[in-house]
């Protein structure tokens, strides 16, 4: 069961959930990143899903409620406020990050970021931040900020039937972008899957079972 981790922000005091290792703790680190709609079912149980998982794996994961910052809700109004509050939460996840980093039992070098959709984005936008990234079905926006030369190994998954953020151009562009940097960038599409994987239906089913075992077995290789 998670346990709940505070850290400060923008002077504000911002709750997050914390998974620690089952076991030994391999020393590794993962921030995870929820979407517009928070955790908020069946998003949060998803999103807990992978950072049990993680933990299981000998690492410390750590969702950070970052809406709190800027006092958004989740759903149309999150959405609604992007272009207003991203810097802000932006900026909550790089402190997440770097409370993270004094955790016991966690390796300041070893930080692993796992964002879905508007989490992904963000989680992009630190990518020099971070040793490995994994992304969800993120949107491009505008861009994703500047950044030196990266070393980064990068993860993206992505639905061919969603059409809240496209596979063209969104994950194309962000693949691109970063291997132009110099990451190494696996690019996975997932034929007839929606945004979120959401759905009983054998597609997307079969996609969330996949994406999540590449993600595991991913921040186990190299992070």
């Amino acid at each position: 069961m998670p346990t709940t981790e505070n850290f400060n922000s923008g002077g504000r005091t911002i709750q997050a959930e914390l998974f620690e290792p089952s076991e030994t703790p391999n020393g590794g680190v993962i921030v995870i990143t929820y979407g517009t709609h928070g955790m908020i079912e069946p998003w949060g149980s998803g999103i807990r899903a992978y950072a049990y998982a993680l933990s299981q794996k000998g690492f410390v994961a750590i969702i950070p409620d970052y809406f709190v910052s800027t006092s958004t809700k989740p759903g149309l109004k999150a959405l609604q406020e992007i272009s207003i509050h991203r810097d802000s939460w932006q900026e909550t996840i790089a402190d997440a990050v770097t409370h993270a980093k004094t955790l016991p039992s966690v390796h300041a070098s070893r930080v692993g970021l796992l964002g879905f959709s508007l989490g992904g984005h963000i989680c992009l936008r630190l990518r020099e931040i971070a040793k490995v990234l994994v992304e969800f079905f993120a949107p491009e926006l505008d861009g994703l900020g500047s950044t030196t030369k990266l070393t980064l190994q990068a993860q993206i998954h992505h639905g061919l039937a969603d059409e809240l953020v496209s596979f063209h151009p969104n994950a194309e562009n962000i693949n691109n972008i970063l291997q132009k940097e110099g990451a190494i960038s696996e690019l996975f599409s997932y034929p007839g899957a929606n945004h979120g994987f959401v759905g009983n239906d054998l597609v997307n089913t079969d996609a969330r079972k996949v994406s999540m075992d590449r993600t595991i077995s991913f921040f186990e290789k190299y992070l």
